[in-house]
């Protein structure tokens, strides 16, 4: 790792909110917006240390990563039915959006069980700029929301849906070959929908 100047580290300095788009790259893309505080990145492993007779504490090269599960959190204002069902992944959305046939959002019966793949969303990417003008691109592949559903009317205030999209292995096609996340520098955001 090459050492980085005073100057250099000050411009990695991330700075603004992040700008979350679902399904980053894909004909079905859209910004998630608008939302309150930016967004949230967290990945956490679970590691288990192997044991033997004689080991004083923790010891390199006997600790072995046995999980890794990532989110990515946002609060959104957006009461849109549409919204709504990426915090309700089990829920079932029907309608296009027309005042033929305007949206609805039902749970029932049918939602019980395996939940299915379209559930899943392809991708949740946050962008977050830095300092020098580039972004940390952040993609969580195979990505729900799994935190319970609230939405409070309030007076004086927005309603806000908390949204947690957890990344999910796929098992699919190549095995246990696919990624979680990435995490990559970009000059630009591509496309702003």
């Amino acid at each position: 790792m090459a050492v980085k100047t005073k100057k250099e580290q000050i411009q990695d300095v991330q700075i603004d909110y992040g700008i979350i788009i679902i399904n980053d790259g894909e004909i079905d893309a859209f910004r998630l917006g608008p939302v309150r505080g930016g967004g949230g990145f967290k990945a956490e492993n679970t590691i288990r240390d192997i044991e033997f007779d004689g080991q004083m504490g923790k010891t390199k090269g006997s600790q072995v990563t046995e999980a890794v599960d990532a989110t990515l959190s946002v609060v959104a204002l957006d009461t849109s039915l549409q919204v709504m069902a990426l915090g309700m992944p089990y829920a079932t959305l029907t309608g296009d959006g027309t005042p033929e046939l305007p949206y609805t959002l039902t749970c029932g019966v049918n939602n019980m069980g395996i939940i299915a793949d379209a559930a899943y969303l392809k991708n949740v990417t946050m962008y977050a700029k830095t300092i020098k003008g580039e972004y940390r691109k952040i993609t969580l592949y195979n990505a729900m929301s799994e935190s319970p559903f609230e939405l409070a009317a309030k007076p004086k205030g927005e309603g806000e849906i908390a949204l947690e999209f957890g990344a999910h292995w796929d098992m699919a096609e190549e095995g246990l070959e696919s990624d979680l996340f990435k995490i990559e520098t970009v000059a630009s955001i591509a496309v702003i929908v």
